[in-house]
């Protein structure tokens, strides 16, 4: 996955249906406030106790990106979190307030199936904070 090179050495990206598929132990540890986030951000340590980072919560592209119970449990438990749709992606730490905002495109409301895409240079700047976004601090 191009978007997370350059977390590669340092974190652990896991994907929590699998956890959650196999009702494994180390699921448990992982569950917040909120339930389970579709990724958690850990040290790279297989091990239960695994520093949390973070955690990143996807959603469909014509979902609504307010702030839910959800996204405010979420913070609660992990710190950090990364929410998106795709088109819109919110960055958060601990706090409710957005640390950072990128907007690459929206849904075209008529329809809801075709996507308005923002210039190119929208994506690069997403690109530049990921590469950036510091899961440990």
């Amino acid at each position: 996955m191009p978007i997370f090179r350059s977390w590669y050495w340092d974190i652990f990206l896991d994907f929590i249906v699998f956890h959650k598929l196999a009702d494994s132990k180390l699921s448990k540890n992982l569950e917040g406030e909120a339930g389970f986030p579709d990724f958690v951000v850990l040290e790279r340590k297989k091990s239960r106790d695994a520093a949390k980072y973070g955690c990143i919560e996807a959603k469909r592209p014509y979902d609504n990106m307010e702030i839910t119970e959800q996204i405010e449990g979420h913070l609660s438990s992990y710190g950090k979190v990364i929410y998106t749709n795709g088109l819109v992606w919110k960055f958060y730490k601990e706090k409710k307030e957005n640390e950072k905002v990128y907007i690459v495109g929206s849904i075209k409301s008529k329809n809801k199936q075709a996507i308005i895409w923002e210039p190119v240079d929208n994506w690069y700047k997403l690109m530049s904070f990921l590469e950036d976004w510091d899961w440990k601090s």
